[in-house]
């Protein structure tokens, strides 16, 4: 028996491998098992990808596998066929995609047997007499999650052979049962909709069991959330579990908390934030049908979920969806996909849609339901811009948003700054001779950072002690340029002595339970200040925020990235948002060099989806994505020569006549150094590729990945491909 492996390890090729009479007598080989096999010097987890009875490889150079790992594929057949065709969209090496798509403790060699508490008598007490010993290890199994595996057992000192007596007795069981059966269960009263949230709640409910994207265009603070719990509840009725996705860990304990407040249904958390094993338990216990609603960041998506009826895509708008590197696919066109497999529906929510949904909209594939008003006795906010030329300020706070910042906490309210740079300063000038503090390893300056003092590059996470003289003059004239959240929080509590200052940023909510502990002591309704990054913008319900102030509107503005201002947009936008939510009306305040610059002017006189029709109108002319399509292949190197002839040796088989009819309406540029040049020790260049159809497009890059894979010099350097790119550079 021939077996053909696909690994994690980069390469596009399957492997053969033997299947010997050991192996198989613990498992039967098949597709979809996980195997553990000797590659190279090293041994490895595949995936069987095929079984035959012959080969055209020597059998002399074929290595038995060691091992098969699985009784039964651990992945179902639906995302089987999705990592499939992500990775055949994506361009990317089966074997990465797939194991991408398992828990990361799935990806190494471990026994997955599962062995499950009997659930009628879970919850039992039952009675173990004299057998002491039994009632201790009951009450440890117990403990664990309703399915583990024996990896567990081990990590807890249980042998498997202690579980024999409740096997026997059918207190576990190692088959797998049918999921638990799903009902609606209320918590709490639903709130009552107005008319045009009764639309889209209505139309979700007729297309049950058919494929249809629905596009919630709806203004911040429109009650969105309350139409997804809405739509959550008519799948619990109708027996249908539901996939929410957010695109930050922050925004999932908080949709978390509400929708435990509202359903008494099973509720299950899948993020980043996990530990491995208990990013295992989750998995399996969403596999098991031991969980109604799954919520979870973009890996969530892969999650096996039995009987599932609707998938919801949070803050669609947002980047974190897109993997940005390994395998980058982007989670809400992949959910899309996974949609469209099951035949079910999916609801693409924001205040911001993206450039992407709505030309989709305009093209007819997806519907778009528009929430303009408040809901409740959320007000509307007003716009102010303010002008900083000639304006005083102190560290990044102008004297007319001072004033302003002191009447809403005089008034008992709570006031947002947003600035999203981290740190004291972006970089650290020296006075005398002019001189930057320089990543070692990157074209980037070093932020510097208080607490605790340090200099810090974000882009490799370098770090050092700050200079106490110029590295250059040997001068002590060391001086802070600019403002990050901690000089703003610093002169926050200067301004404000007696108004507590919450700074929520990556700094600040690193640890375990941080951010969860900041919001509780925010939503306690007194006045505070709340500073931080694009991290406070991204969904979150702040009721007694009247006062939203962006504090650098300029930094996307002149992006060379072409979806600078989509971004920009989008940010503006959402942060503004948080203010105004309940009965008090908001005011949201942009800060801007650029008063009369024309992407400010249409968001704060017409609003974002004027802004979205004006800028898709632009990207239609120059033929950008949406309206054309786009391809990015990045090339690294530690010689800055080697990247470079990588990418326009690349160049040159575009030029092959052999691809004309591919390349005809083709655009390229570069090959170019990418927007940093150098990071992390590498220089990096790219190659832009532009076309009008996708599929022509798709067809070009799959050959040109063929001729990489077998030119000598691509081996050598690291060189990927990014399908859809969200950021050039």
């Amino acid at each position: 028996m021939y077996l053909q492996i696909v690994l994690a390890t980069g390469l596009r090729q399957e492997f053969t491998y033997l299947a010997t009479e050991e192996t198989k007598a613990s498992y039967t080989p098949k597709i979809g098992l996980r195997v553990r096999v000797n590659f190279g010097r090293s041994e490895r987890v595949g995936l069987i990808v095929g079984v035959n009875k012959t080969t055209d490889v020597d059998f002399k150079k074929l290595k038995p596998i060691i091992q098969v790992l699985d009784e039964t594929p651990l992945l179902p057949q639906y995302l089987w066929e999705l990592g499939l065709w992500a990775a055949d969209y994506y361009n990317h090496p089966v074997g990465d995609s797939l194991m991408h798509l398992l828990p990361a403790k799935l990806r190494q060699p471990i026994q997955n047997q599962l062995i499950q508490l009997n659930w009628q008598i879970a919850d039992v007490e039952v009675e173990f007499g004299r057998a002491k010993k039994q009632q201790i290890l009951w009450a440890q199994l117990r403990k664990l999650a309703p399915a583990f595996n024996l990896n567990q057992l081990k990590s807890i000192d249980i042998k498997p052979s202690q579980l024999k007596p409740f096997l026997d007795k059918k207190w576990l069981t190692t088959s797998y049962p049918k999921p638990q059966s799903v009902n609606l269960q209320l918590a709490e009263k639903a709130l009552e909709l107005n008319s045009e949230q009764e639309k889209i709640v209505a139309h979700l409910s007729k297309v049950k069991d058919v494929f249809s994207c629905s596009l919630l265009n709806g203004v911040t603070g429109s009650g969105k959330t309350e139409v997804y719990f809405q739509a959550i509840a008519d799948q619990l009725i109708a027996g249908k579990r539901t996939l929410l996705l957010v695109p930050e860990i922050g925004l999932t304990h908080q949709l978390l908390q509400r929708l435990e407040q509202r359903f008494n249904n099973r509720v299950l958390a899948l993020h980043s934030g996990l530990t491995e094993h208990q990013r295992l338990n989750a998995w399996q216990q969403a596999g098991l049908g031991q969980a109604d609603i799954i919520i979870g960041t973009r890996s969530a998506l892969f999650t096996p979920i039995p009987d599932l009826g609707l998938i919801i895509i949070d803050e669609e708008h947002d980047q974190a969806y897109k993997q940005q590197e390994g395998f980058r696919y982007h989670g809400r066109d992949l959910a899309i996909k996974r949609a469209s497999n099951a035949k079910i529906p999916i609801l693409l929510g924001s205040a911001t849609p993206s450039l992407e949904s709505l030309a989709n909209v305009a093209r007819g594939r997806f519907s778009q339901w528009l929430l303009t008003q408040r809901a409740g006795i959320a007000s509307t906010q007003t716009y102010e811009v303010v002008d900083l030329r000639n304006q005083p300020q102190s560290a990044g706070i102008s004297e007319q948003l001072q004033a302003m910042i002191q009447v809403q906490l005089d008034l008992g309210h709570q006031v947002l700054l947003m600035l999203n740079r981290r740190g004291f300063a972006p970089s650290l000038q020296c006075q005398s001779c002019g001189s930057t503090a320089q990543c070692p390893a990157c074209d980037a300056n070093m932020t510097l950072h208080r607490r605790p003092p340090r200099l810090h590059c974000h882009h490799c996470e370098h770090q050092q002690p700050v200079y106490l003289y110029c590295p250059q003059c040997q001068s002590h004239q060391l001086k802070p340029l600019g403002q990050g959240t901690e000089r703003t929080e610093e002169q926050l509590n200067t301004l404000f002595p007696n108004i507590p200052v919450h700074r929520i940023d990556r700094d600040t909510t690193s640890k375990k339970g941080s951010l969860e502990a900041m919001l509780a002591q925010v939503h306690l309704g007194k006045p505070c200040l709340l500073v931080g990054t694009q991290m406070l913008a991204k969904g979150h319900h702040f009721p007694n925020v009247t006062l939203a102030a962006i504090l650098d509107a300029d930094a996307s503005l002149f992006s060379s990235d072409f979806r600078g201002p989509e971004k920009l947009a989008q940010l503006l936008v959402q942060t503004a948002g948080r203010a105004g939510r309940a009965k008090i009306p908001g005011t949201a305040v942009i800060q801007t060099y650029q008063a009369d610059h024309p992407t400010i002017n249409i968001l704060v006189n017409q609003g974002y989806n004027a802004f979205a029709e004006q800028e898709l109108t632009s990207r239609h002319k120059s033929g950008l994505p949406p309206l054309g399509h786009m391809a990015l292949f990045h090339a690294q190197a530690k010689d800055a020569t080697q990247a470079f002839a990588l990418l326009s040796w690349l160049g040159e088989q575009i030029q092959d006549p052999a691809l004309q009819t591919l390349t005809e309406s083709l655009l390229l540029f570069g090959p170019m150094p990418a927007f940093m040049a150098r990071r992390a020790h590498y220089y990096r260049a790219q190659l832009q590729l532009q076309h009008p159809s996708r599929k022509l497009l798709q067809q070009l890059v799959a050959q040109l990945c063929h001729l990489l894979d077998q030119h000598p010099a691509a081996r050598k350097i690291r060189w990927s491909l990014d399908i859809d790119p969200q950021e050039l550079g």
